[in-house]
Parts: structure tokens; sequence; C-alpha cells
């Protein structure tokens, strides 16, 4: 089964796997995104704003908690950001790059 991953800030969309990681969906998909730490959860560059469908979207472990905790606060953890990384999806979602780059 796949689901459709579609950025809202750019005219551009991938197909996923079922239980695929944003990122690696990404980066199949042939879509360049920056990813430091090469996917291993140690950093935040592969940060995603999940715009809609955060129910069709794994949910954060404490792994990806810590992560976003140490490099961007606690109040990180309130919004729909995620390490694209370390999120699993499971349903179509639409997504967008934070402006921090």
């Amino acid at each position: 089964m796949t689901h459709t991953i579609t950025f809202t800030d750019r005219d551009e969309e991938v197909e996923a796997e079922d239980g695929q990681t944003v990122l690696q969906a990404i980066l199949q998909g042939g879509i360049e995104y920056m990813h430091a730490c090469g996917g291993f959860c140690n950093c935040t560059t592969c940060r995603v704003k999940i715009d809609e469908g955060m129910e069709n979207v794994s949910d954060m472990k404490e792994d990806e908690k810590n992560t976003l905790r140490r490099f961007q606060g606690e109040e990180i953890l309130e919004g729909p950001y995620r390490l694209s990384c370390q999120v699993k999806v499971h349903g179509d979602i639409k997504i967008s790059e934070p402006e921090w780059y």
C-alpha cells in the first residue's frame, strides 16, 4: 500500500510505502532534503512540519523527543514538527520545510 506525501510549500509530491519514513520516501522520490546526520536521529536538520494528516503518521518515540528537545527546546514538542528520518507514514500527509535554514 502506498501513500502520498505532498509538499505544501513547493510543487512536489512523492509516494511512500506504508511504514516507510518520510525521509526515505522523499529521497527515493528524487527530492533533495537536508539530513546532516544521515537519518540517525542525532540532529534536527531533516525536520518537517506536518501540515495535514498527523493522524496518518507514527507516534513520536523517546529518542525523537529527546533529539528535538535537545536542539529546539521543550516547546517544539507541542507543535506539528517531526524528524523526517523518524516519522513513519501510514496514510496521505501534507508537509512543509520549516523556515530556519
